[in-house]
């Protein structure tokens, strides 16, 4: 791997943290992907690459990774770049920037394995959320592309919380203060915190207020 072939390569010494490969051809679109990753305490970007044959010279050393790349250039397909990167490390996970919705490409790019599909021109914020989804195991399909696959439907997705959390969540929306739930719950105040930023991080909120509204508007609260 040549100096000219990766933008920039790090050695992460925290064993908990995401590797990332960014894949795109496109220097500028590179760059402004890398810098953004780069911002998340939990995300390594390990390397930056124009292309997916530059990044598998990467990705075998780093288990798990999760490659962010653009749709599949002429003369390559998404299955081919998937079995690419399997083939050089079976952990690895893939999140793809559509530039086109066209179910025929967003059909393709599932089929293919690849594990989170979103339009080019998401929220940084979406992005983020998708490659920590992918990490963790899950799949993520942007709406835009999800729409395409299935008509009109419109899921309601319905976050994941644990009991625990749903009490937390309860309590919120009574106005409880954390040491008061602390003390209705029988645990530390810490555990609240916890619990509580378990729960924004869940309901993809930034405070207690958004997440009993979109509680409520989800049906979480009764």
């Amino acid at each position: 791997m040549t100096a000219a072939a990766i933008d920039e390569l790090h050695h992460p010494g925290d064993a908990s943290a995401i590797p990332v490969v960014v894949v795109q051809q496109h220097r500028v679109l590179r760059e402004a992907v890398q810098l953004r990753l780069e911002n998340e305490p939990d995300f390594v970007v390990v390397a930056c690459v124009g292309t997916v044959q530059e990044a598998v010279e990467v990705i075998a050393d780093h288990p798990g990774t999760v490659v962010v790349l653009d749709e599949p250039t002429a003369g390559e397909s998404c299955h081919s770049v998937m079995g690419l990167l399997r083939t050089t490390s079976p952990t690895a996970r893939a999140v793809m920037l559509l530039t086109t919705t066209e179910v025929s490409i967003v059909s393709a790019a599932v089929n293919a394995g690849v594990a989170g599909v979103l339009c080019s021109d998401t929220p940084s914020t979406s992005l983020v959320h998708a490659v920590r989804t992918v990490a963790g195991g899950a799949c993520v399909l942007d709406e835009v592309a999800l729409r395409q696959l299935a008509g009109t439907w419109q899921p309601v997705v319905q976050p994941m919380l644990s009991g625990r959390e749903k009490e937390v969540l309860t309590l919120l929306a009574a106005g409880s203060s954390n040491a008061e739930i602390a003390n209705q719950l029988y645990v530390s105040t810490e555990t609240i915190k916890t619990h509580v930023a378990h729960v924004l991080r869940k309901l993809d909120v930034p405070n207690r207020t958004s997440a009993v509204e979109k509680a409520t508007r989800l049906g979480l609260l009764v």
